[in-house]
């Protein structure tokens, strides 16, 4: 019996041996997985903070040359010469663009590997269109004879539903500023002065074809196209647009000229908007002497960014032409006389050395 007892006693241990051996393998297993997950997750975010890092750095790059462009541009308008295109990467425009340096620094691999600009695009975008006039020149780089022009604004409040608040008619009196803004109509009223600037001009053939309008955005009903008609035969003063919450687009038809100028604004709210054109056969339009086009990829080590840029090819890209009369850093005044015993009015009290101003 003692021999079974301490043969039984040997076997137990030896169990108990290799249950040891099992459960620290375990343990190193596990451990070791715990080790490894860490040691992915604290490689993967390193990653991620060096792509972010290099993501800047590239998307430095990138503006680094459109500002490389768009100084070459510049100087060009500085002096009359007109913007050459550079319709890929490789091609220097003639040599307009042989100034470029894309190498920003040889010793990190960040450049910027690409640069293309188009001087004549069909869309004209502005980010910031309101109370002040922009002076936009609508005209084709091709000799086509314009036959539309498409305005397409979109709202630039942070809501989801900018229509929903707006008018259901255009037939009712313009509201205060504030009872706009109370109404939460995401849009602005847009208006434009549409003028043809091709052939001889003068001020009576210039007030004679200008047409304004006054686009008022609709949550329902209006129109999309209105036709062109200049002077007092505008009978299309104040149209209502159909808009939506994504954006208000107006179509002026019946054009035939290859140049226009238009000036625009947003009454209420500033609102961004594209410009494109269309010649007879519905073909879209090259644009020339608004904007250039300029994108760029930024590069850093394995990292690119691409940004595209709207350049104004106008040395003042707004407000070309005042939204008003006179501008003085002195008085202004109006001297009105009428000899024939019916008014006489005479400016006093008025200090100024303006002699229009003296009594």
């Amino acid at each position: 019996m003692s021999r079974i007892h301490a043969r039984s006693t040997s076997v137990r241990r030896n169990q108990a041996g290799l249950v040891s051996i099992m459960v620290t393998m375990v343990l190193m297993i596990v451990i070791s997985l715990i080790v490894l997950g860490f040691a992915q997750i604290s490689r993967r975010n390193q990653r991620q903070q060096l792509d972010r890092q290099l993501s800047t750095q590239a998307f430095y790059a990138a503006e680094t040359g459109v500002n490389d462009a768009r100084d070459l541009i510049l100087k060009a308008l500085a002096t009359g010469a007109t913007p050459a295109a550079k319709p890929d990467c490789q091609s220097t425009g003639s040599g307009f663009y042989s100034g470029l340096n894309p190498v920003l620094n040889a010793a990190d691999n960040v450049s910027y590997t690409c640069l293309t600009v188009d001087p004549n695009p069909t869309t004209l975008q502005y980010s910031d269109i309101g109370a002040t006039s922009a002076i936009l020149p609508v005209q084709s780089a091709t000799g086509d004879v314009l036959s539309t022009i498409k305005l397409t604004w979109q709202t630039k409040d942070n809501t989801s539903t900018p229509v929903n608040g707006c008018p259901t008619s255009a037939t009712s009196a313009f509201s205060d500023a504030a009872t706009w803004t109370a109404s939460n109509c995401g849009y602005g009223v847009l208006r434009f002065d549409l003028v043809p600037t091709t052939g001889v001009l003068s001020s009576s053939s210039l007030l004679s074809s200008t047409m304004t309008t006054f686009a008022v955005p609709l949550r329902s009903g209006g129109t999309n196209a209105v036709g062109y008609a200049g002077g007092a035969t505008n009978g299309n003063n104040r149209v209502g647009v159909a808009c939506s919450n994504s954006n208000c687009t107006l179509t002026i038809t019946g054009l035939s000229k290859t140049q226009y100028y238009m000036r625009i604004s947003s009454i209420y709210k500033d609102v961004s908007l594209q410009v494109n054109a269309t010649n007879a056969a519905a073909g879209t339009v090259k644009l020339e002497g608004a904007q250039a086009v300029i994108d760029s990829t930024g590069k850093a080590q394995d990292v690119l960014r691409r940004i595209q840029v709207h350049v104004p090819l106008q040395s003042v890209s707004k407000n070309s032409l005042p939204d008003y009369a006179l501008e003085s850093t002195d008085a202004i005044c109006k001297r009105f006389a009428v000899y024939d015993g019916y008014f006489n009015n005479q400016v006093s009290g008025v200090t100024s050395t303006n002699p229009l101003c003296q009594p």
